[in-house]
């Protein structure tokens, strides 16, 4: 770990080590966009963690939207100070990313076309940007980071994707790259030569006519002159915007070979980001001088006490990213980014899983189920004091997480389970497997608080013959419970489950058919991971019979109906059933009539079947609260 935690200087800023954290949308702010408690405990988490550098965005030109943190006037300044002292406090610095975000091409953020801008609009901008920066320096900020990466407003000028000017700022590489180098002289002027100064770029634009990483390597070499004191390499755009945050199905370290690009071409530290998961990862890239730097958000985001853990300052297994994306990236859904792996992230304020009393220790804590929920209920009542009784109907842990980790590019799922058991073992919590909780159980037990977590079981619709030879729902599938057999199969149900089904059974070689009700397949999943899956789905010849229903299952036919028309697919062999789940809970009602002194909760599928994020989160906000 020698290379990682070295220190190393960015201008006049000494860090302690090479682990940056670097900007996210998180929505932690209130509506003005002002530094709040919420956002104060997330920072000051990964500071204490041990993080050498944190960057935080900062709009420069005004009140972005609700949540994002705005410094684009002095009475944001104090909440800047707050963050600034918190990050002190642990030894780490803070750096503002300005971050123009309602400029943004691609997702319709975009309130004024780049190529319209005047020579005096563009000379405000500049304005703006350094008087931005003088307000983060006089905060007590340590330095800033422009924002040239992903289609915001100064890489639209960087990028002849967009850039269709044709006076200054357009046309060739070096008047392309004249407005961010002039926002770099200006934030010079304004702060001080001796104000650190990171530029963040993509190294490769990942589109067809985009910015390619031999044309940014020059870019960066003019920024250097310019004043900037180290490149940030990250990479695509909202047209590629899968590669913005990797999901699980690309390989890790994938963008570190542009960072070593940009290195060859500046004599100025480089940060290299995306896909670097664990302190090993963080280590080789600097070892074999791709980048002097490595900057790791979502890594972070699943534990802050990566690094403190890798040092030996707290003891415990890591707790990994698995690259899911989906609390991070589809954080509309939530209003702010949650994550799959820690459910405290963004209610570090109020899910603080307090040390129980003597007398709270005292209680019998029995949990029905160690899959997500029921393994993150044990593991944070572990966090707080308790010693959890935790019962598993099966010989391995895990529930459905188990299923979900088979099919194509899905194998760190694997990690949900594996930390929270990890944690249990080395909290002395032994989990009771092949050990079904029933009501004469419970009559023996007699707990004091009874957590279900029994999951959920495949929902059959009512669809005449589905009952019948070679048809199999996705869970008998994936656990080998039940065989399929031939080489034509039939999926009923195209969302997550079912395309999931319907990819694992291509992989294997299988003709595959999907019937879904819906017009889109897979809806719901994150648009980063589900590009990669339809696009495995559509390699494989995988049909789609979209706005359809299955009418009956007579193989070697299966009779369906699409818009009022009724048709046959022929030459069937089996049938995957993926049309849902019901709770399985056959504990509470029965706890709460003859177990009446015992506090009775439901979390995840068993209580209402969802996504394993929500499960997660359930499990935690009970162990909070007993």
């Amino acid at each position: 770990m020698a290379h990682a935690l070295e220190p190393i200087r960015i201008g006049t800023v000494q860090l302690k080590n090479r682990i940056v954290f670097p900007s996210m949308c998180v929505f932690f702010c209130d509506a003005e966009g002002y530094i709040n408690d919420v956002m104060t405990e997330y920072v000051r988490e990964r500071a204490r963690g041990g993080v050498g550098l944190l960057i935080i965005p900062g709009s420069p030109h005004g009140k972005v939207g609700p949540g994002r943190p705005a410094l684009s006037h002095n009475g944001y300044i104090p909440g800047w100070k707050r963050l600034a002292d918190v990050a002190h406090e642990h030894g780490a610095k803070l750096f503002c990313q300005l971050h123009p975000a309602k400029f943004q091409a691609g997702r319709g953020y975009t309130i004024e076309d780049i190529n319209d801008f005047t020579p005096e609009y563009i000379r405000g901008l500049i304005d703006s940007y350094a008087a931005c920066a003088a307000r983060a320096r006089r905060a007590g900020v340590d330095g800033v980071e422009i924002h040239g990466a992903h289609a915001h407003e100064v890489a639209q000028f960087l990028s002849p994707f967009y850039n269709r000017r044709q006076d200054e700022y357009g046309g060739s590489t070096e008047r392309r790259a004249r407005f961010a180098a002039e926002i770099v002289r200006g934030i010079k002027r304004e702060t001080g030569a001796d104000y650190p100064l990171i530029f963040r770029i993509s190294g490769d634009e990942l589109v067809e006519g985009g910015r390619r990483i031999e044309e940014t390597a020059a870019i960066a070499g003019l920024l250097e002159k310019a004043g900037a004191d180290a490149i940030h390499v990250s990479c695509g755009m909202p047209e590629s915007e899968y590669a913005i945050s990797a999901p699980m199905d690309m390989e890790d370290l994938f963008n570190a070979d542009n960072a070593a690009r940009v290195k060859a071409a500046v004599s100025i530290p480089v940060i290299a980001v995306n896909r670097i998961t664990d302190m090993e990862e963080a280590d080789a890239v600097i070892r074999s001088g791709k980048a002097d730097l490595v900057a790791m958000a979502r890594a972070n985001l699943a534990d802050p006490n990566m690094i403190a853990k890798y040092e030996g300052r707290v003891a415990g297994p890591v707790r990994r990213c698995i690259g899911c994306n989906q609390g991070c990236r589809d954080a509309a859904l939530y209003k702010k980014i949650r994550c799959m792996q820690n459910a405290r992230l963004g209610f570090e304020t109020t899910l603080n899983f307090a040390a129980a009393t003597e007398a709270e220790k005292a209680q019998k804590i029995l949990i029905a189920g160690a899959g997500p929920a029921g393994l993150e209920a044990a593991y944070d009542l572990t966090l707080r004091g308790f010693r959890p009784l935790v019962y598993e109907r099966e010989s391995k842990p895990g529930g459905l997480i188990n299923l979900a980790a088979l099919p194509p590019q899905k194998e760190r799922m694997r990690e949900i389970t594996n930390f929270r058991v990890a944690a249990l073992e080395e909290a002395g919590i032994a989990i009771q497997y092949g050990s079904e909780v029933t009501p004469e159980l419970l009559e023996r037990e007699r707990p004091d608080v009874l957590i279900v977590a029994t999951g959920s079981v495949a929902a059959i619709p009512p669809i005449p013959g589905i009952d019948g030879e070679n048809v199999v729902t996705a869970d008998e599938l994936l656990s080998g419970r039940k065989p399929l057999r031939g080489s034509h199969i039939v999926v009923l149900g195209g969302g997550l489950v079912g395309c999931e089904a319907a990819d694992y059974l291509a992989a294997a070689g299988r003709r595959v058919e999907i019937v879904e009700m819906t017009d889109k397949l897979a809806d719901g999943l994150n648009q980063s991971r589900r590009r990669f899956l339809l696009k495995r789905l559509s390699e494989h010849g995988v049909a789609a019979h979209l706005l359809t229903k299955a009418e009956r299952v007579a193989l070697p036919e299966v009779r369906v109906c699409s818009q009022n028309y009724s048709y046959a697919l022929e030459g069937v062999d089996g049938v995957v059933v993926a049309a849902g789940r019901s709770p399985q809970d056959r504990l509470s009602a029965w706890a709460k009539e003859h177990l009446p002194g015992t506090r009775v909760f439901v979390i995840g599928d068993a209580g209402r079947p969802g996504v394993a994020l929500d499960a997660i989160h359930q499990g935690a906000r009970v162990a909070a609260q007993i």
